[in-house]
Order: C-alpha cells, then sequence, then structure tokens
C-alpha cells in the first residue's frame, strides 16, 4: 500500500469510529473511561496497520526513512 491509502484508509477508520462513538444507542452506556479504552485500542491497531504496510504512523515515512525517537523498532 502507498501512503496515500494508508491515509485513505485511516481517515476513513477515523469516520468509522467517530460515528460509532457519537451514537448514543451503540455507545450510550459507556463511561468515559471506556471510550479512551476503546480509542487507545483503535490507535494501537492504526499503528500497527501502518507498520505492516511499511510506514511509521507518526511521521508517515517509510519505516526505514523513519527517524522518530523513542521507538526502539525505527532506526535512528
Amino acid at each position: 500500500m502507498t501512503i496515500f491509502e494508508l491515509r485513505k484508509a485511516y481517515h476513513s477508520s477515523l469516520d468509522n469510529i467517530r460515528g460509532w462513538l457519537g451514537d448514543s444507542s451503540v455507545s450510550g452506556k459507556l463511561t468515559a473511561l471506556d471510550r479512551l479504552s476503546i480509542l487507545d485500542a483503535w490507535h494501537q491497531e492504526m499503528v500497527e496497520f501502518f507498520e505492516h504496510h511499511g510506514h511509521c504512523f507518526a511521521c508517515n515515512r517509510r519505516l526505514d526513512r523513519c527517524h522518530c525517537p523513542g521507538e526502539d523498532r525505527w532506526p535512528e
């Protein structure tokens, strides 16, 4: 996948999660902690999705060109 396809998939997923969390019939009984846990899990899935396709989620560069600090799996 190209970075453009990854970003399109990300925005589609973001729209879906916003819609789902905004729909009170689906998520009306969730606590703030529940919502944060769902968002955290979604974010981690996006990080893994980008990595699986060879890109850094934070900077959108290919993993071999990423210079994001603090991540042991990426070259410095």
